[in-house]
């Protein structure tokens, strides 16, 4: 009876503990931080939104967008894909198949890149690839290498964010997918300001046309521009001043485990890499901007990555209170999930320059590497031959096909 009670009590304090420390985090909220060290600029002619639809289901990310559809998952769901068209007129359901009879499915992540598709979970692990011609999805991973995320940067190479077996804190990295698949990890990438792991997390993008791994960290104001050798290129900024995590992290004793202690000082929600342009969705209020507006929009902060400068914001209306939880673009549409709307913004046409060339034949897949333009014919590729992605030309100029 004793021991009975004791167990009751040890009960009643835990959910006392996390409901006060709920609370605790709840009263710490004091709605959007103002830098007064920034202004940013907003277009008098700014993105407007040109269509919407209602998904009727919150739980969808984007796995990609190409040739005018745009390609939604379902993580509770990872073998069906909801394909929409770019105007939001039409909507289609994708079945994929797999070689094998089963899959246990605890963290799957699904990137469609055409010709090419990947569904993959670092935690198991596995990464399936398969045609978008088919759908029908085959496993390429062989040895058991694990990673919390990963962007595709060619047909046998994924660019992956994972825990260091040898510093126990992130580090970014590549596998090379072939008969023995094989992990390089770059432990100079990330840098460590208080743990290595909260401090370092952010948003991992691969850019086809630049052939770059693009990292933007989420508690502080730098984004990571990184070869396909995982050399650093560029050290970039963003507009804001917060160069420093404002983050403490705790130890759950009984489990041996880190977790945040209290709420942290978010600076970049998420990002995209589209063409040379980087897409952030910042956190942080500017010195004149309003309050009100803020409360029911989010702003996107655009940068260009070949001058390495600021180029200007937008805003993302809120749709039934629901704020933008993710996005994508492609060439000049910004794409976005709001709720259970997904929304389409028009950019103007600094974004159209390299669409044209996207569009080539799929049998003429091109690689820009060293200065020299490589010409590949897919008919004759075997399953592991690195191919690139079919935009991958948009950084090659006309005259030189």
């Amino acid at each position: 009876m004793i021991q009975k009670k004791l167990y009751i009590l040890l009960f009643i304090c835990t959910i006392g503990s996390i409901g006060f420390i709920s609370l605790l985090f709840a009263f710490t909220n004091k709605g959007p931080e103002r830098d007064m060290s920034f202004k940013r600029g907003f277009l008098y002619d700014a993105p407007k939104k040109i269509h919407e639809l209602d998904l009727e289901y919150n739980g969808y990310q984007i796995a990609g967008a190409a040739e005018g559809q745009i390609y939604l998952s379902n993580p509770k769901s990872p073998l069906y894909l909801t394909v929409v068209d770019t105007a939001l007129q039409s909507k289609r359901e994708v079945h994929i198949t797999m070689d094998q009879d089963s899959l246990p499915l605890r963290s799957p992540q699904l990137r469609v890149i055409p010709p090419y598709f990947f569904l993959m979970d670092g935690t198991i692990p596995y990464i399936l690839r398969g045609k978008t011609r088919d759908w029908k999805a085959h496993s390429i991973l062989n040895n058991p290498l694990y990673f919390s995320t990963a962007q595709p940067m060619d047909s046998v190479t994924i660019a992956i964010r994972t825990t260091s077996s040898k510093t126990n804190e992130f580090a970014l990295g590549t596998i090379r997918l072939s008969d023995t698949a094989k992990m390089i990890l770059s432990h100079k990438l990330l840098q460590k300001q208080v743990d290595g792991l909260f401090d370092v997390d952010g948003t991992l993008q691969y850019s086809q046309q630049r052939q770059e791994l693009i990292y933007t960290y989420r508690y502080r104001n730098q984004y990571i521009m990184a070869d396909d050798s995982l050399q650093l290129q560029h050290l970039g900024k963003t507009i804001d001043t917060i160069s420093q995590a404002q983050i403490q992290v705790g130890t759950i004793a009984s489990k041996n485990q880190q977790k945040l202690a209290k709420p942290p000082l978010m600076v970049n929600k998420y990002s995209t890499v589209s063409e040379n342009y980087l897409f952030v969705n910042s956190q942080l209020l500017g010195k004149t901007e309003s309050i009100e507006l803020w409360k029911k929009s989010s702003v996107i902060d655009v940068y260009d990555l070949v001058k390495n400068r600021y180029e200007f914001s937008f805003y993302v209306a809120d749709i039934e209170k629901h704020k933008l939880k993710t996005f994508y673009v492609l060439h000049d549409k910004f794409i976005g999930l709001v709720g259970n709307h997904i929304i389409t913004y028009q950019l103007d046409n600094r974004f159209k320059v390299a669409q044209t060339i996207a569009n080539l034949p799929t049998d003429r897949l091109i690689k820009h590497q060293n200065k020299k333009t490589i010409i590949y014919k897919s008919q004759t590729q075997k399953n592991n031959t690195r191919l690139p992605v079919k935009h991958t030309a948009v950084r090659v100029k006309t005259e030189n096909l």
